[in-house]
């Protein structure tokens, strides 16, 4: 809880009208404002002194993922494979 002494301050920054009606509604669905969600995130980053968040692109890989699947298509479609035959006991 913030003593009377403690003073507060406002923090704006912009984003796009859509990513801000989804954080709204992803805030609202755990029953958070967006001003409460993003302060707790705040407060989480400031006494962890990390930030813990996962950078995965629209089809949920990593860069390193996403980098490796790119390789191995591009293995594929170059003709850099080799076929193996399943041997079965």
């Amino acid at each position: 809880m913030i003593s009377t002494a403690e003073k507060m301050t406002n923090f704006t920054f912009k984003m796009d009208k859509k990513t801000r009606e989804q954080y709204s509604a992803l805030c609202d669905s755990f029953g958070l404002s967006m001003s409460a969600a993003t302060l707790a995130l705040v407060r989480q980053a400031v006494r962890s002194q990390t930030m813990t968040f996962s950078m995965r692109d629209a089809n949920g890989f990593t860069p390193e993922e996403a980098a490796e699947l790119k390789r191995r298509i591009d293995d594929v479609t170059k003709g850099k494979v080799t076929q193996h035959s399943i041997i079965e006991d």
